[in-house]
């Protein structure tokens, strides 16, 4: 349905390029148009050239066929169509802009949204005329309206998360015996290479999110790339975003946690030939290691996600570990102040580990006020910046300096919404550098 938006304050109702992105993405990509054929509708294309294209591939799935350009072509012509859809330079042009399939769900948000926009505008030309109508009955005319939006929100291509209770209980029952079947020694999930933590834990476990947090040059970077090097060193896919190094800095730290006790010794450029021979035997060892670093300078929290949804797409991602919260590309905008910003990179983390399924893991900071108290132990309202992160995640912990021993970290496990926490006073105690 077209109609003249002039003068309606919407600049622009549709858009043609992400029209053009989404319908080139369906001919190229089988597996996206099996997935979101279904659920998309004709009407959501504004261009009549390529909603009839979408019409003739929607046709040849009926028919149990993928559909490319030739199939696409072919069909229109057997419709009556191809002119409509521009010839078949019209259809290889479409054909021809296709985007990454990483982004095709956002893109299809955005379509989904311009049609809303369409769809609601007709309505409510027609509501308004029916109000200025007085032999109309207004209660009928606010009915109209509220099944209009219904009608709009059923033919939404966003999957309803609405599951009845035979589905959960299947699901549960499935989680449950896919945890049996990982557990070694009570760690279900991926083992964080310390004991106590992982008695308290599980281990890591898909779809969570965890914060570590301390004050500055107090370890988070160093406790990060501990549990990166673990989960990786075990097989898993490590995904790593790091902003404070380079990842030849990265590379020296994992190396130097293999050799411990040549830390001074290189940071200070005096090892012997032999003890050269050995760093570099050590770093043979790391070459097929599944680690993936990212030191992009600076890496905004949307940009961030889209990269690990791409290197799961491609590769395969088990862990995310982030380095860290308050640096990713936060900055105030209109009418919203850093505390909101960071709150919505928490969030967006959170939905990250959900459509993973993998467990992500981010440096947090702690505020001064920890400073001020008698014993110095971090508490989650020390939390730098933000409620959000509490609320938002499965397990919060906070590096301190160990009580009995001050050369040592103290670790404490100040949240952890499916298990057991830390004891008032109590921490567990590991040696980071």
């Amino acid at each position: 349905m077209k109609t003249d938006y002039t003068g309606l304050g919407l600049e622009k109702l549709y858009d043609l390029e992400i029209e053009r992105a989404v319908m080139g993405t369906l001919m190229f990509d089988p597996a996206v148009a099996k997935r979101l054929g279904p659920s998309l509708k004709p009407e959501f294309f504004y261009s009549e050239s390529i909603r009839v294209m979408f019409v003739a591939l929607r046709s040849l799935m009926a028919k149990g066929m993928d559909a490319d350009l030739l199939l696409v072509t072919q069909e229109l012509r057997t419709m009556g169509c191809l002119e409509k859809a521009g010839g078949p330079y019209g259809v290889t042009m479409v054909a021809g802009g296709v985007a990454n399939r990483v982004f095709v769900d956002n893109h299809v948000h955005v379509l989904y949204e311009l049609y809303l926009r369409r769809r609601m505008l007709a309505g409510l030309y027609k509501r308004m005329r029916e109000v200025g109508d007085l032999t109309q009955d207004v209660f009928e005319v606010i009915m109209g309206v509220q099944k209009d939006v219904e009608e709009v929100l059923e033919r939404s291509p966003l999957r309803s998360n609405l599951q009845d209770m035979k589905s959960v209980m299947k699901k549960t029952c499935d989680r449950i015996m896919d945890r049996v079947s990982r557990s070694v020694n009570g760690v279900t999930g991926i083992p964080t290479g310390i004991p106590e933590l992982d008695r308290m834990t599980g281990g890591w476990q898909p779809g969570n999110l965890i914060f570590t947090a301390g004050r500055p040059a107090m370890g988070k970077t160093q406790l990060g790339l501990k549990f990166a090097m673990e989960a990786a060193s075990r097989g898993y896919h490590v995904l790593l975003f790091t902003l404070e190094m380079m990842s030849e800095e990265v590379g020296e730290r994992l190396l130097l946690m293999r050799t411990p006790g040549l830390y001074a010794k290189v940071k200070g450029g005096r090892v012997t030939q032999q003890e050269l021979d050995e760093l570099f035997r050590q770093a043979r060892e790391l070459d097929n290691c599944p680690l993936l670093v990212d030191d992009k300078a600076y890496l905004g929290i949307d940009q961030l996600c889209a990269e690990a949804r791409m290197v799961h797409s491609r590769y395969r991602v088990d862990l995310v570990v982030v380095d860290y919260l308050q640096l990713r590309g936060v900055t105030e905008r209109a009418g919203r102040n850093r505390e909101q910003e960071v709150a919505e990179c928490s969030r967006k983390l959170k939905t990250l580990a959900r459509s993973l399924e993998c467990p992500v893991i981010v440096a947090s900071q702690l505020n001064r006020q920890v400073e001020q108290t008698f014993n110095q132990r971090p508490e989650l309202k020390h939390l730098r910046e933000s409620g959000a992160i509490e609320q938002d995640a499965d397990m919060v912990l906070m590096l301190c300096r160990s009580e009995r021993d001050r050369r040592k970290s103290g670790l404490i496990l100040a949240k952890n919404r499916h298990g057991e926490a830390s004891k008032p006073n109590s921490c567990i105690e590991l040696e980071l550098f």
